[in-house]
């Protein structure tokens, strides 16, 4: 487990974010035009041909439904015409003392079975699900919990051996601000991937969910997120489960401070409206 205040993986994680936040200024100084942004995504591409092909593949989930934020998916979501989904628990195999970040919590796995598959980008075939959603609010009071993400918000739930670090808040320059030292954990996760290939196909398989809060102060624009993401790479054919590793991080970016006046402002007016 790495903690650390330098965050230079996340911010790769959350270049796609960026598309949700949002730009231009007000002079207003009081806190205002709140607003939450998901990024999800998952994707497999290989360089050539796969066949009798099943994966089982973790999905993001929140209260024990599968969810990217607070949009729950369904199969429909990952259906193809060359494919077939299905969500599933236990998928054979899956060893039940893999641990999870939460008590009582069940990981679940999207299963994608095909007799040929040629997910390729270059052909502009390769498998990908990309959801992306901004959505107004009306107070601070609504963001997500992106410092404490686990048990709060959607994340991908089968980790290994994981620990998750709580963000530790440290002095901020602006009292009516907070702020923490982000946590960064390189996490394992375990995938199934069964099917052939010639000995020199190359294939990816990638899935990431960030979950950023935004909003405008004293004319700048002001964002904290959270980011939970896995990859695998292999060559040739594969036939099991296999670990893919990943990033959890939390904590990464400004927070109100909702016990200064200026905020206890915000949050009136909102009960008044």
């Amino acid at each position: 487990m790495n903690t650390s205040s330098r965050h230079p993986l996340i911010f790769l994680l959350v270049l796609s974010a960026t598309l949700v936040a949002g730009t231009g200024c007000v002079s207003d100084p009081a806190p205002g035009m709140f607003s939450t942004g998901l990024d999800y995504k998952l994707h497999i591409i290989s360089t050539g041909p796969l066949t009798n092909v099943t994966f089982y593949l973790p999905l993001p989930v929140r209260y024990g439904t599968p969810s990217a934020g607070t949009v729950v998916l369904t199969k429909k979501y990952y259906e193809r015409g060359d494919v077939s989904v299905d969500f599933v628990r236990f998928p054979p195999g899956m060893d039940r003392n893999w641990t999870s970040p939460l008590q009582n919590a069940e990981p679940l796995f999207l299963k994608i079975t095909a007799d040929s598959f040629y997910p390729n980008e270059t052909n502009g075939t390769g498998y990908t699900f990309f959801f992306e959603n901004r959505t107004s609010l009306d107070t601070p009071l609504a963001f997500p919990e992106t410092a404490f993400p686990i048990g709060n918000e959607s994340v991908f739930l089968q980790k290994v051996n994981f620990t998750p670090a709580t963000p530790v808040p440290i002095p901020s320059k602006d009292p009516d601000l907070t702020e923490y030292r982000p946590v960064e954990v390189n996490q394992k996760m375990m995938i199934y991937a069964d099917y052939s290939a010639d000995p020199s196909t190359w294939v990816n398989v990638y899935s990431q969910v960030i979950v950023m809060n935004n909003w405008k102060y004293r004319g700048e624009n002001m964002e904290n997120f959270y980011a939970d993401s896995y990859t695998w790479f292999n060559t040739g054919e594969a036939h099991g489960w296999q670990i893919a590793k990943g990033l959890f991080g939390t904590g990464v970016g400004q927070y109100p401070n909702l016990s200064r006046p200026v905020w206890q402002n915000v949050l009136d007016q909102s009960a008044r409206s």
